[in-house]
Protein backbone atom coordinates (compact mmCIF):
# COMPACT_ATOMS: atom_id res chain seq x y z
CA UNK A 1 0.00 0.00 0.00
CA UNK A 2 2.79 2.36 0.58
CA UNK A 3 4.36 1.97 -2.56
CA UNK A 4 1.12 2.79 -4.14
CA UNK A 5 0.93 5.83 -2.85
CA UNK A 6 -0.70 5.75 0.23
CA UNK A 7 0.31 7.83 3.67
CA UNK A 8 1.47 6.20 6.94
CA UNK A 9 -2.04 7.96 8.36
CA UNK A 10 -4.27 6.48 4.80
CA UNK A 11 -2.41 3.20 6.02
CA UNK A 12 -3.43 3.31 9.50
CA UNK A 13 -6.70 4.15 9.08
CA UNK A 14 -7.50 1.42 6.57
CA UNK A 15 -6.20 -0.77 9.32
CA UNK A 16 -8.75 0.82 12.06
CA UNK A 17 -11.35 0.60 9.08
CA UNK A 18 -10.71 -3.30 8.60
CA UNK A 19 -9.88 -4.09 12.52
CA UNK A 20 -6.37 -5.82 11.89
CA UNK A 21 -5.01 -6.60 15.07
CA UNK A 22 -8.26 -5.66 17.14
CA UNK A 23 -8.08 -3.94 19.58
CA UNK A 24 -5.06 -2.15 18.72
CA UNK A 25 -5.40 1.13 17.85
CA UNK A 26 -2.61 2.27 14.62
CA UNK A 27 -1.18 5.72 14.22
CA UNK A 28 0.51 7.04 11.59
CA UNK A 29 3.94 6.14 13.71
CA UNK A 30 3.33 2.97 13.93
CA UNK A 31 3.53 2.21 10.25
CA UNK A 32 6.23 4.12 10.37
CA UNK A 33 7.80 1.85 11.95
CA UNK A 34 7.03 -1.07 10.75
CA UNK A 35 8.27 0.67 6.75
CA UNK A 36 11.72 1.48 8.94
CA UNK A 37 12.13 -1.63 10.55
CA UNK A 38 15.16 -4.01 8.20
CA UNK A 39 14.10 -7.00 10.25
CA UNK A 40 11.20 -7.47 7.11
CA UNK A 41 14.03 -7.97 5.01
CA UNK A 42 15.90 -10.58 7.10
CA UNK A 43 18.42 -7.85 8.69
CA UNK A 44 18.50 -7.15 12.75
CA UNK A 45 19.79 -3.77 14.15
CA UNK A 46 21.54 -3.47 17.28
CA UNK A 47 21.66 -0.77 19.63
CA UNK A 48 19.23 1.49 17.41
CA UNK A 49 17.60 3.46 20.04
CA UNK A 50 21.16 3.82 21.79
CA UNK A 51 23.49 4.35 19.39
CA UNK A 52 21.39 7.29 18.51
CA UNK A 53 21.23 8.60 22.08
CA UNK A 54 25.01 8.49 22.21
CA UNK A 55 25.86 9.58 18.67
CA UNK A 56 27.21 6.16 17.86
CA UNK A 57 26.38 4.01 14.49
CA UNK A 58 24.23 1.08 15.23
CA UNK A 59 25.32 -2.75 14.61
CA UNK A 60 23.36 -4.40 11.16
CA UNK A 61 23.83 -7.66 11.17
CA UNK A 62 22.38 -9.32 7.86
CA UNK A 63 20.19 -12.09 6.57
CA UNK A 64 19.84 -13.62 10.50
CA UNK A 65 15.82 -14.24 10.04
CA UNK A 66 13.94 -15.33 6.88
CA UNK A 67 12.61 -12.06 4.84
CA UNK A 68 9.03 -11.35 4.69
CA UNK A 69 9.79 -8.82 2.14
CA UNK A 70 12.60 -8.28 -0.80
CA UNK A 71 15.49 -6.21 0.18
CA UNK A 72 14.88 -4.19 -3.52
CA UNK A 73 11.06 -3.79 -2.22
CA UNK A 74 12.67 -2.37 1.14
CA UNK A 75 14.99 -0.11 -0.29
CA UNK A 76 12.31 1.26 -2.71
CA UNK A 77 10.25 2.04 0.33
CA UNK A 78 12.91 4.11 1.79
CA UNK A 79 13.23 5.90 -1.18
CA UNK A 80 9.51 6.35 -1.58
CA UNK A 81 9.51 7.79 2.01
CA UNK A 82 12.11 10.66 1.11
CA UNK A 83 10.00 11.72 -1.76
CA UNK A 84 6.83 11.62 0.97
CA UNK A 85 8.42 13.39 3.13
CA UNK A 86 10.00 16.17 0.48
CA UNK A 87 6.27 16.80 -0.29
CA UNK A 88 5.26 16.59 2.66
CA UNK A 89 7.72 19.79 3.84
CA UNK A 90 6.63 21.80 0.47
CA UNK A 91 2.80 21.63 1.75
CA UNK A 92 3.14 22.01 5.08
CA UNK A 93 3.91 25.27 6.96
CA UNK A 94 3.14 25.85 10.80
CA UNK A 95 2.06 29.30 11.71
CA UNK A 96 2.90 28.45 15.17
CA UNK A 97 6.16 26.67 14.60
CA UNK A 98 8.19 26.42 18.13
CA UNK A 99 5.43 28.87 19.13
CA UNK A 100 3.06 26.55 21.34
CA UNK A 101 3.35 25.57 24.99
CA UNK A 102 1.97 22.41 26.50
CA UNK A 103 -0.24 24.07 29.41
CA UNK A 104 0.56 21.41 31.76
CA UNK A 105 4.23 20.15 30.91
CA UNK A 106 5.35 23.69 29.15
CA UNK A 107 7.11 21.50 26.46
CA UNK A 108 6.85 22.85 23.34
CA UNK A 109 4.50 21.23 21.03
CA UNK A 110 5.21 19.79 17.93
CA UNK A 111 3.55 19.93 14.56
CA UNK A 112 1.92 17.52 13.10
CA UNK A 113 -0.62 17.24 9.97
CA UNK A 114 -3.37 14.61 9.40
CA UNK A 115 -4.16 12.93 6.10
CA UNK A 116 -6.94 10.67 5.14
CA UNK A 117 -9.41 11.31 2.57
CA UNK A 118 -10.83 13.84 4.69
CA UNK A 119 -10.20 17.74 4.92
CA UNK A 120 -6.53 18.00 6.39
CA UNK A 121 -5.61 19.98 9.34
CA UNK A 122 -2.46 21.29 10.59
CA UNK A 123 -2.34 20.26 14.97
CA UNK A 124 0.39 20.81 17.43
CA UNK A 125 0.65 17.96 19.72
CA UNK A 126 2.09 17.41 23.25
CA UNK A 127 2.68 13.24 23.10
CA UNK A 128 3.60 13.74 27.06
CA UNK A 129 0.08 15.40 27.43
CA UNK A 130 -2.14 13.62 24.95
CA UNK A 131 -2.93 16.92 23.74
CA UNK A 132 -3.69 18.09 20.36
CA UNK A 133 -4.86 21.51 18.98
CA UNK A 134 -6.08 22.26 15.91
CA UNK A 135 -4.15 25.35 13.86
CA UNK A 136 -6.46 26.98 12.64
CA UNK A 137 -8.69 27.24 15.94
CA UNK A 138 -5.29 28.21 17.25
CA UNK A 139 -5.12 31.18 14.55
CA UNK A 140 -8.89 31.68 15.62
CA UNK A 141 -8.04 32.18 19.16
CA UNK A 142 -5.33 34.50 18.83
CA UNK A 143 -6.99 36.45 15.79
CA UNK A 144 -7.32 39.42 17.80
CA UNK A 145 -3.52 39.90 19.18
CA UNK A 146 -1.98 39.01 15.74
CA UNK A 147 -4.78 41.86 14.14
CA UNK A 148 -3.41 44.36 17.22
CA UNK A 149 0.45 43.62 16.03
CA UNK A 150 -0.01 43.89 12.28
CA UNK A 151 -1.82 47.15 12.97
CA UNK A 152 1.20 48.12 14.62
CA UNK A 153 3.60 46.52 12.65
CA UNK A 154 2.02 48.82 9.48
CA UNK A 155 2.06 51.78 12.04
CA UNK A 156 6.01 51.73 12.56
CA UNK A 157 6.77 51.04 9.35
CA UNK A 158 5.03 53.65 7.97
CA UNK A 159 5.18 56.96 10.91
CA UNK A 160 7.69 55.17 13.78
CA UNK A 161 10.75 53.85 12.69
CA UNK A 162 12.80 57.36 13.09
CA UNK A 163 11.72 56.61 16.50
CA UNK A 164 13.41 53.45 17.27
CA UNK A 165 16.41 54.44 15.08
CA UNK A 166 19.46 56.55 15.76
CA UNK A 167 20.62 59.04 13.31
CA UNK A 168 23.78 57.46 11.65
CA UNK A 169 25.28 57.42 8.20
CA UNK A 170 25.45 54.02 8.10
CA UNK A 171 25.03 51.13 5.60
CA UNK A 172 23.36 48.17 6.45
CA UNK A 173 24.25 45.79 4.03
CA UNK A 174 26.39 43.90 5.82
CA UNK A 175 23.80 43.47 8.49
CA UNK A 176 21.11 42.14 5.63
CA UNK A 177 23.71 40.06 4.53
CA UNK A 178 23.83 38.28 8.19
CA UNK A 179 20.41 38.32 8.64
CA UNK A 180 19.64 36.39 5.13
CA UNK A 181 22.21 33.89 6.65
CA UNK A 182 20.68 33.11 9.74
CA UNK A 183 17.53 32.92 8.16
CA UNK A 184 18.69 30.47 5.20
CA UNK A 185 20.05 28.25 8.68
CA UNK A 186 16.55 28.99 9.96
CA UNK A 187 14.86 27.24 7.16
CA UNK A 188 17.40 24.53 6.94
CA UNK A 189 16.59 23.47 10.31
CA UNK A 190 12.75 23.71 9.82
CA UNK A 191 13.21 21.16 6.80
CA UNK A 192 15.31 18.79 8.57
CA UNK A 193 12.35 18.99 11.38
CA UNK A 194 9.60 18.49 8.85
CA UNK A 195 11.38 15.75 7.16
CA UNK A 196 11.80 13.85 10.26
CA UNK A 197 15.89 14.14 9.87
CA UNK A 198 16.16 15.59 13.27
CA UNK A 199 13.83 15.26 16.56
CA UNK A 200 12.92 18.15 18.45
CA UNK A 201 15.43 18.07 21.21
CA UNK A 202 18.19 18.03 18.44
CA UNK A 203 17.39 21.40 17.03
CA UNK A 204 15.08 23.28 19.55
CA UNK A 205 18.12 25.01 21.26
CA UNK A 206 20.21 26.21 18.04
CA UNK A 207 16.72 27.12 16.47
CA UNK A 208 16.30 29.59 19.66
CA UNK A 209 19.43 30.88 19.55
CA UNK A 210 19.63 31.44 15.95
CA UNK A 211 16.31 33.72 16.45
CA UNK A 212 17.91 35.55 19.27
CA UNK A 213 20.70 36.11 16.89
CA UNK A 214 18.07 37.55 13.96
CA UNK A 215 16.67 39.77 16.82
CA UNK A 216 19.69 41.44 17.69
CA UNK A 217 20.57 41.73 14.27
CA UNK A 218 16.94 43.40 13.78
CA UNK A 219 17.86 45.84 16.13
CA UNK A 220 21.09 46.84 15.13
CA UNK A 221 19.95 47.44 11.33
CA UNK A 222 17.25 49.64 12.94
CA UNK A 223 19.83 51.67 14.88
CA UNK A 224 21.93 52.55 11.55
CA UNK A 225 19.61 53.69 9.38
CA UNK A 226 20.52 56.83 8.02
CA UNK A 227 17.98 58.85 9.43
CA UNK A 228 20.08 62.52 9.34
CA UNK A 229 17.84 63.96 6.80
CA UNK A 230 14.05 63.01 8.92
CA UNK A 231 13.31 65.52 11.46
CA UNK A 232 10.41 64.33 13.34
CA UNK A 233 8.68 64.82 16.76
CA UNK A 234 7.30 61.80 18.18
CA UNK A 235 4.03 63.40 19.46
CA UNK A 236 3.70 64.35 15.61
CA UNK A 237 4.31 61.47 14.39
CA UNK A 238 1.69 59.86 16.97
CA UNK A 239 -0.82 62.68 14.90
CA UNK A 240 -0.68 61.55 11.71
CA UNK A 241 -0.93 58.06 12.34
CA UNK A 242 -3.91 58.64 14.44
CA UNK A 243 -4.96 61.44 11.87
CA UNK A 244 -5.09 58.13 9.34
CA UNK A 245 -6.57 56.21 11.42
CA UNK A 246 -9.34 58.33 12.50
CA UNK A 247 -10.58 58.59 9.23
CA UNK A 248 -10.40 54.75 8.42
CA UNK A 249 -12.61 54.54 11.10
CA UNK A 250 -15.16 57.29 10.10
CA UNK A 251 -14.55 55.73 6.33
CA UNK A 252 -15.32 52.09 8.15
CA UNK A 253 -12.06 50.58 6.16
CA UNK A 254 -9.64 49.82 9.44
CA UNK A 255 -10.56 46.70 9.87
CA UNK A 256 -10.88 45.56 6.40
CA UNK A 257 -7.22 46.90 5.87
CA UNK A 258 -5.64 45.52 8.81
CA UNK A 259 -7.40 41.88 8.14
CA UNK A 260 -6.63 42.55 4.35
CA UNK A 261 -2.55 43.31 5.15
CA UNK A 262 -3.15 39.62 7.34
CA UNK A 263 -4.93 37.86 4.75
CA UNK A 264 -2.39 38.62 1.58
CA UNK A 265 0.35 37.09 3.51
CA UNK A 266 1.64 33.64 2.31
CA UNK A 267 1.45 31.41 4.96
CA UNK A 268 5.81 31.42 5.10
CA UNK A 269 5.35 35.13 5.79
CA UNK A 270 2.83 34.63 8.43
CA UNK A 271 4.78 32.23 10.13
CA UNK A 272 8.17 34.76 10.03
CA UNK A 273 5.55 37.62 11.33
CA UNK A 274 4.47 35.38 14.84
CA UNK A 275 8.11 34.49 15.03
CA UNK A 276 8.83 38.54 14.78
CA UNK A 277 6.64 39.05 17.99
CA UNK A 278 5.79 36.26 20.04
CA UNK A 279 8.03 34.23 21.96
CA UNK A 280 5.59 31.31 23.18
CA UNK A 281 2.10 30.54 23.49
CA UNK A 282 0.47 29.05 25.79
CA UNK A 283 -3.31 27.86 25.10
CA UNK A 284 -6.02 25.85 27.32
CA UNK A 285 -9.49 24.57 26.30
CA UNK A 286 -12.30 25.82 28.68
CA UNK A 287 -15.19 23.20 30.00
CA UNK A 288 -17.06 23.50 26.16
CA UNK A 289 -13.60 22.76 24.65
CA UNK A 290 -12.95 25.88 22.95
CA UNK A 291 -9.77 27.50 23.21
CA UNK A 292 -8.49 30.17 25.58
CA UNK A 293 -5.17 32.28 26.15
CA UNK A 294 -3.88 31.43 28.89
CA UNK A 295 -0.22 33.70 28.92
CA UNK A 296 1.65 35.04 25.66
CA UNK A 297 4.98 35.35 25.84
CA UNK A 298 6.29 38.75 23.98
CA UNK A 299 9.93 38.80 21.99
CA UNK A 300 11.99 41.06 23.59
CA UNK A 301 13.19 43.08 20.22
CA UNK A 302 9.28 43.90 20.53
CA UNK A 303 9.41 44.78 24.28
CA UNK A 304 12.43 46.77 23.89
CA UNK A 305 10.57 48.45 21.14
CA UNK A 306 7.72 49.50 23.20
CA UNK A 307 10.34 51.07 26.17
CA UNK A 308 11.25 52.92 23.19
CA UNK A 309 8.33 54.47 22.58
CA UNK A 310 7.29 54.93 26.35
CA UNK A 311 10.20 56.40 26.69
CA UNK A 312 9.40 59.10 23.69
CA UNK A 313 5.31 60.04 25.39
CA UNK A 314 4.18 57.74 22.32
CA UNK A 315 3.64 54.47 24.57
CA UNK A 316 -0.24 53.62 24.56
CA UNK A 317 -2.50 51.27 26.81
CA UNK A 318 -6.22 50.77 26.11
CA UNK A 319 -8.35 51.66 29.15
CA UNK A 320 -11.91 50.72 29.82
CA UNK A 321 -14.54 53.47 28.89
CA UNK A 322 -18.26 53.13 29.31
CA UNK A 323 -20.06 55.75 26.15
CA UNK A 324 -24.03 55.58 26.07
CA UNK A 325 -24.39 52.67 28.78
CA UNK A 326 -21.69 50.41 26.49
CA UNK A 327 -18.32 49.65 28.04
CA UNK A 328 -15.31 49.77 25.12
CA UNK A 329 -12.14 50.18 25.27
CA UNK A 330 -10.14 53.44 24.00
CA UNK A 331 -5.95 54.02 23.63
CA UNK A 332 -4.79 56.04 26.39
CA UNK A 333 -1.56 57.74 26.10
CA UNK A 334 0.43 57.39 29.17
CA UNK A 335 4.48 59.31 30.47
CA UNK A 336 3.30 62.08 28.59
CA UNK A 337 3.89 65.92 29.91
CA UNK A 338 2.12 69.70 28.91
CA UNK A 339 4.59 70.16 26.00
CA UNK A 340 4.31 66.93 24.69
CA UNK A 341 0.34 66.85 24.66
CA UNK A 342 0.61 70.31 23.54
CA UNK A 343 2.14 69.36 20.44
CA UNK A 344 0.23 66.03 19.87
CA UNK A 345 -3.11 68.49 19.89
CA UNK A 346 -1.61 71.21 17.68
CA UNK A 347 -0.86 68.53 14.55
CA UNK A 348 -4.13 67.03 15.01
CA UNK A 349 -6.01 70.77 14.66
CA UNK A 350 -4.80 71.18 11.51
CA UNK A 351 -7.15 68.31 10.49
CA UNK A 352 -9.84 68.21 12.76
CA UNK A 353 -11.29 70.62 15.35
CA UNK A 354 -9.79 69.31 18.43
CA UNK A 355 -11.15 69.79 22.15
CA UNK A 356 -9.47 68.48 25.24
CA UNK A 357 -11.54 68.29 28.42
CA UNK A 358 -9.73 68.03 31.62
CA UNK A 359 -11.42 64.49 33.79
CA UNK A 360 -9.54 64.28 37.00
CA UNK A 361 -6.13 64.76 38.94
CA UNK A 362 -4.78 61.81 40.70
CA UNK A 363 -2.19 60.76 43.30
CA UNK A 364 0.01 58.11 41.73
CA UNK A 365 0.95 57.35 45.62
CA UNK A 366 -2.86 56.04 46.20
CA UNK A 367 -4.85 53.55 45.67
CA UNK A 368 -8.11 54.75 44.45
CA UNK A 369 -9.00 51.02 43.80
CA UNK A 370 -11.75 50.43 41.04
CA UNK A 371 -13.01 54.17 41.21
CA UNK A 372 -14.50 55.23 38.33
CA UNK A 373 -13.95 58.72 36.22
CA UNK A 374 -16.59 60.34 34.75
CA UNK A 375 -16.97 63.15 32.16
CA UNK A 376 -19.21 63.48 29.44
CA UNK A 377 -18.93 64.52 25.76
CA UNK A 378 -22.12 65.32 23.50
CA UNK A 379 -22.01 62.29 21.34
CA UNK A 380 -23.90 63.73 18.45
CA UNK A 381 -21.26 66.47 17.84
CA UNK A 382 -17.89 64.77 19.00
CA UNK A 383 -16.17 61.68 18.68
CA UNK A 384 -14.17 60.68 21.48
CA UNK A 385 -10.06 60.18 19.85
CA UNK A 386 -7.92 58.72 23.00
CA UNK A 387 -7.44 59.72 26.61
CA UNK A 388 -4.24 60.82 28.35
CA UNK A 389 -2.43 60.52 31.88
CA UNK A 390 -0.61 63.95 31.71
CA UNK A 391 2.22 63.83 34.11
CA UNK A 392 3.55 66.81 35.58
CA UNK A 393 6.74 68.67 35.42
CA UNK A 394 8.83 68.17 38.86
CA UNK A 395 10.18 71.33 40.17
CA UNK A 396 12.76 71.72 42.83
CA UNK A 397 12.57 70.76 45.70
CA UNK A 398 10.48 67.81 44.62
CA UNK A 399 6.85 67.34 46.17
CA UNK A 400 5.76 63.80 47.66
CA UNK A 401 3.05 63.68 45.73
CA UNK A 402 3.00 62.69 42.40
CA UNK A 403 0.42 63.73 40.40
CA UNK A 404 -1.33 63.37 37.07
CA UNK A 405 -4.09 64.77 34.81
CA UNK A 406 -6.53 62.54 33.12
CA UNK A 407 -7.71 63.88 30.00
CA UNK A 408 -10.00 63.42 27.17
CA UNK A 409 -9.34 64.28 23.16
CA UNK A 410 -11.85 64.44 21.29
CA UNK A 411 -13.15 66.29 17.92
CA UNK A 412 -16.13 68.14 16.40
CA UNK A 413 -17.84 65.31 13.68
CA UNK A 414 -21.08 68.54 13.03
Amino acid sequence: MYLEGKSFQQIANIFKEEQILFPKKWRDSHIQKIIENRIYMGDYEQYKKIGKAQGKEPIIYMNVVEPIISRAMWEEAQIQKEKNQRAYTRDRVYLFFQKLRCPSCNRIMKCKGSGGKKKKYMYYNCEHCKLYYREDLIEECLEHFILDLVEYDMSVKKYFLPVLADKKETSTEKIDKEIEQLEKQKERIKKAYLSGIVEMEDFSEDYKVIEEKLSILEKKKLDTLNLNSITFSPQQLMADRDIEREKQIRDNTLNETIKGEWNKKSKEEKQEFISKFIESVVLIKDENGYLQIDKINFRSSYIQQMIKFFNNGIFDVYAPVEVNGEETFIRTGVNINQEQLDEYISRLNKEFEIEFYEVARMDLNKNYGDKEVEFEIDTAKEKLIRMVAVKEEKTFPTSQEENVRIGAIAYTTA
